[in-house]
């Protein structure tokens, strides 16, 4: 079950927002949300790519998965850049940034593949309150 998606217009540009429930099987819809937002976009397939591995982090990680958990996908475009955010329920631990991990691993990779297509990328939260996970995208890739 999706919740309403919730736009806010802005100088500049739109922002979207959606709530999930916090399930593994609502990953592929925040992809897709991305994909028909951006679908116009020279960055959707990035962007896809960027919300599905912070999307699976937030259920995977945090407290997004406990009973009645949620993630919110954001989603940001401006005429210079489209910024991704996902939002968990906290718990969980800080988000791995620039964690080292061998190549041919199968798990632990997705913040550096996030960190490596994104041109910025952060987090803001807590363990208590959640963690917001972002990153951005310049629209102009010259």
């Amino acid at each position: 079950m999706l919740v309403d998606a919730m736009i806010n217009l802005h100088p500049g540009g739109l922002t979207w927002r959606r709530v999930y429930p916090g399930t593994l099987d609502q990953v592929p819809h925040a992809r897709h949300l991305a994909g028909l937002l951006l679908a116009d976009s020279p960055c959707r397939e990035d962007a896809e790519l960027i919300i599905t591995e912070l999307a699976a982090n937030a259920v995977l990680h945090a407290s997004s998965s406990r009973r009645a958990g949620t993630f919110i996908v954001e989603i940001t475009r401006t005429s210079q850049e489209i910024g991704l955010a996902v939002y968990d329920c906290g718990w969980g631990h800080r988000p791995p940034l620039r964690k080292p991990c061998a190549a041919d691993a199968e798990h632990g990779r997705g913040l550096i593949v996030v960190e490596t297509l994104a041109d910025t990328m952060g987090y803001e939260g807590d363990d208590e309150i959640g963690h917001k996970v972002w990153a951005t995208l310049r629209t102009s890739r010259t």
